[in-house]
């Protein structure tokens, strides 16, 4: 039977992850600290190493909000989700990446913010890549960008259907379990969603830390996964994810003017603005050989380095 009140925060890991007690020790405790309503924390670790969990047991001795789901392989993200989402007998649930570094005060504000509404039914933080230098962090930093102030945009006008998977809440009747070769958590949960005639916001006050790639090939190779995963939703939901790329050919007004006020932001941006569009060109290119390929690219995907 599922409880009235509070909400399940679910995390995914898998290999090394050596951010992950930090992250969990700092969720539990800004859910006390802010009287947010966690009643679990539900963390997949997959081929996670001894230490790892052992650690994981050291706070769940302290804190039995804590439950921990062992895989000795790697199974795919989808998969890991499901099993949350089959402990979670609360209203609310939100997803946490193992590396995401949210901001003090980030998961209780979007839980606040999706309490606050029950016409609301995802609202994700807005995620920041991590600073650095040349021109492979000038191309992430103007794409995400682009990717936030698409999210805001369409926030106001109150037709977005997509959201990031860093850290996101949703409201557990909004949502079901997830195809077991799906690739996008967060873009699918969002449309079905928004299917089920929830909206879908997002919250800048809350922001959370990215672990963006540091080579190029890499960049080329996320967005080709991410492209996969989203030609994948449109045909499983029938409607495309909106964000950037899609918004520029499906609305090309509302798309050309977030990209111009996105180059408008930063004279890096126009730096970075040739490697961008030669980077997506060719993620387009393999993400379409893989559509037509196959059906259960990239799971699991491949971690960049």
């Amino acid at each position: 039977m599922r409880s009235q009140e509070g909400f399940t925060l679910g995390i995914c890991a898998t290999g090394e992850s050596p951010d992950l007690p930090a992250l969990v020790e700092s969720m539990l405790y800004e859910a006390d600290s802010s009287a947010a309503g966690l009643q679990k924390l539900v963390v997949v670790a997959s081929a996670c190493p001894p230490e790892t969990i052992a650690q994981l047991g050291s706070i769940r001795r302290r804190d039995l909000r804590l439950a921990v789901v062992e895989e000795e392989g790697r199974y795919g993200k989808a998969e890991a989700i499901n099993q949350i989402l089959a402990l979670t007998d609360t209203p609310m649930v939100a997803f946490a990446n193992a590396d995401s570094r949210p901001s003090p005060g980030a998961l209780s504000a979007i839980i606040k913010q999706l309490a606050s509404d029950g016409r609301v039914g995802a609202v994700s933080a807005m995620p920041v890549p991590e600073s650095g230098r040349g021109l492979t962090s000038a191309l992430l930093d103007f794409m995400w960008n682009a990717h936030n102030r698409c999210s805001f945009t369409l926030n106001h006008m109150n037709i977005a259907n997509h959201t990031c998977d860093e850290l996101v809440a949703f409201r557990v009747d909004a949502i079901d379990f997830l195809p077991t070769d799906l690739v996008n958590d967060g873009a699918y949960l969002a449309a079905r969603a928004r299917q089920k005639g929830y909206g879908v916001k997002v919250c800048p006050s809350a922001e959370v830390g990215v672990k963006t790639p540091h080579r190029a090939v890499d960049v080329i190779l996320q967005r080709r996964r991410i492209l996969f995963g989203h030609a994948q939703v449109w045909r499983k939901m029938g409607t495309p994810p909106k964000t950037i790329e899609s918004m520029l050919f499906l609305s090309p007004g509302i798309g050309m003017r977030i990209l111009v006020r996105s180059l408008a932001s930063s004279p890096r941006f126009l730096v970075a603005l040739p490697a961008a569009a030669v980077s997506e060109t060719l993620a387009a290119i393999l993400s379409i050989y893989d559509v037509l390929t196959t059906s259960k690219a990239h799971v699991p995907w491949k971690r960049f380095r």
